[in-house]
């Protein structure tokens, strides 16, 4: 094929690319539409739900309070931690699974027991266990998401290039130089599948979490403002929940991810 019919042919793929953005984009503006009209119509019928003038009222006083944001930033610390420690524990699960033998058995129905706990459930576990300490948050965030991380890095492991692993034999690559040099470059699109996946997860385990065991956090206040009949606060954490949730992900996750893995979109030349 010609330069010109080349570019000819790359024309039409950019074109498809830009429409499904933008159809993309617009059923994002519609899916908020329909919310914010359902949630119009449902206030202005129901006395259950504030409606978003008295929302919107209450908002000024919600984020000019100094608590929200240190509430926020513990909910944070909590969630980066956890799914930090989850993320190594799990390569190390997946690395052991893949292995076989009595440890990668035992990995093995550990993963299927825990995925099976609800995290409702965790979270009362680590209420009894660790009684109200911080340390519970920890260990239910990471008890509850561990499985999956392990799942994710698994089927990553399953797919690496044996022929990097011959060529690191042929070198004689130590198993730290060698995880370290092949292993963990070629799991790293996998282990931004198993955060990505496992972000919003652990934002709600760690809320739920809050609510049983900690008298910090977002979950904890939200509790405080749902006991004090403080609806418009109520409301006010919800949606901030849900930003937050967005802003890791089309903030911080994706670009990164995107600059971790820019070279898959390079040119070959």
């Amino acid at each position: 094929m010609t330069t010109a019919g080349a570019r000819g042919a790359k024309r039409p793929r950019r074109n498809r690319s830009a429409a499904a953005r933008v159809r993309d984009t617009a059923l994002s503006v519609l899916s908020l539409a329909l919310v914010v009209l359902a949630w119009h119509i449902w206030s202005s019928s129901s006395q259950l739900l504030p409606t978003i003038s008295e929302v919107a009222e209450a908002a000024g006083d919600f984020y000019t309070n100094p608590d929200i944001y240190a509430n926020i930033g513990e909910t944070f610390q909590r969630v980066v931690i956890s799914v930090a420690i989850a993320l190594a524990a799990g390569l190390v699960g997946a690395i052991l699974s893949r292995r076989g033998g009595l440890v990668g058995q035992i990995v093995d129905v550990y993963v299927s027991l825990a995925i099976a706990i609800p995290s409702t459930v965790a979270a009362l576990l680590a209420l009894f266990i660790f009684h109200r300490s911080e340390l519970g948050v920890y260990a239910v965030v990471v008890l509850v998401i561990w499985p999956f991380m392990v799942i994710t890095l698994r089927g990553g492991l399953a797919l690496m290039d044996p022929k990097l692993d011959g060529m690191a034999e042929v070198y004689g690559f130590s198993y730290p130089r060698r995880l370290r040099k092949v292993v963990i470059p070629q799991l790293i699109p996998y282990a931004f599948a198993a955060v990505r996946s496992e972000n919003a997860h652990a934002w709600r385990v760690v809320v739920l979490a809050e609510v049983f065991a900690v008298n910090s956090g977002m979950g904890a206040a939200f509790t405080k403002a749902y006991d004090r009949f403080l609806i418009e606060d109520v409301v006010l954490w919800i949606l901030t929940f849900i930003v937050i949730l967005l802003v890791v992900e089309y903030v911080v996750l994706r670009p990164l991810e995107n600059h971790f893995m820019r070279w898959r979109f390079q040119d070959v030349r």
